[in-house]
């Protein structure tokens, strides 16, 4: 038997919030009337629907944005039902910038086919942010709409997103983001998408405090009288024998105290002490990051 519907809303539900009560997007809540083509109210049955949002390309061919089929839905005792379609934010950005329609089927009749009048703020509230826009999170799961930032593959209809990144997430576990380009305070260009590997600014170390001890301050005495600290004058005058001019003889007379003049410095070879972790960072708060479907 045929079904009619008298009447069929639509909304796209939003996020609300209430003092302390939040209430977050759930997807399309849709409701009708059911009626045969007798204009009779369908009370207490048990019907299945199908649901297909699309829109229509400059070319107008359908294009499909989300489909939902086989829900039984049991109509109460005056034949309404009501049901929220799961849309999980999917290329919402479609229904954002295009008119989009609801078609709605009962087994295999179609009873509704009908443009979406979306509440314009709830449109932004369920798309605040671009396809592609990443963003801290605090929980473990990503919310509908959004894909964790952990390289893993997303979802096939995400196909904005898939031209954006590729078939997978970006793998931002343990890394920190940073804009592109160059700024006035650095020379170090950042491109898009790409990863830098962690460094150290070009710099130089003065030499602080480090030194070696003074060393090699002496006199050569020997052993066994301090006094023999001299060094002969080879000239041939007064030698031991006598007093001559036979220049290969040592002047025993005349000698001088050998100079202090061992007083230096030694290099330095090596390495400090090491110390340390195996990267730099600076103080931080672990969080998931999600990037927008």
């Amino acid at each position: 038997m045929k079904t009619k519907l008298l009447f069929v809303m639509a909304l796209l539900s939003i996020a609300t919030t209430f003092s302390q009560t939040i209430a977050s997007a759930s997807g399309i809540a849709v409701q009708g009337i059911a009626r045969d083509e007798t204009n009779t109210v369908k009370a207490n049955e048990t019907l299945s629907f199908s649901f297909n949002l699309y829109y229509k390309n400059t070319s107008n061919i359908e294009e499909v944005i989300y489909t939902k089929e086989n829900v039984s839905i049991v109509t109460d005792n005056f034949g309404v039902f009501s049901y929220v379609i799961p849309y999980n934010g999917v290329n919402e950005h479609k229904i954002q910038n295009n008119e989009t329609f609801l078609r709605i089927s009962e087994s295999t009749v179609v009873i509704s086919d009908e443009q979406l009048s979306s509440v314009p703020y709830a449109i932004v509230a369920g798309n605040g942010v671009p396809t592609g826009s990443i963003m801290p999170f605090i929980g473990t799961v990503s919310p509908a709409g959004w894909h964790l930032c952990d390289g893993t593959a997303l979802p096939v209809n995400a196909v904005v997103l898939i031209a954006m990144v590729g078939a997978n997430s970006p793998d931002l576990q343990g890394m920190f983001l940073r804009g592109v380009g160059t700024n006035s305070l650095t020379s170090i260009t950042t491109t898009l998408k790409a990863t830098q590997d962690d460094t150290f600014e070009k710099h130089m170390h003065d030499k602080g405090t480090l030194n070696t001890r003074n060393a090699g301050l002496h006199n050569h005495d020997t052993a066994e009288d301090d006094g023999f600290n001299r060094v002969l004058k080879r000239n041939g005058k007064e030698t031991s024998a006598s007093q001559d001019n036979s220049a290969s003889e040592p002047n025993v007379r005349k000698s001088e105290v050998i100079s202090d003049d061992g007083l230096h410095h030694h290099t330095i070879i090596g390495a400090t002490g090491n110390r340390g972790d195996g990267e730099t960072r600076p103080v931080n708060y672990g969080v998931h990051y999600i990037i927008k479907l």
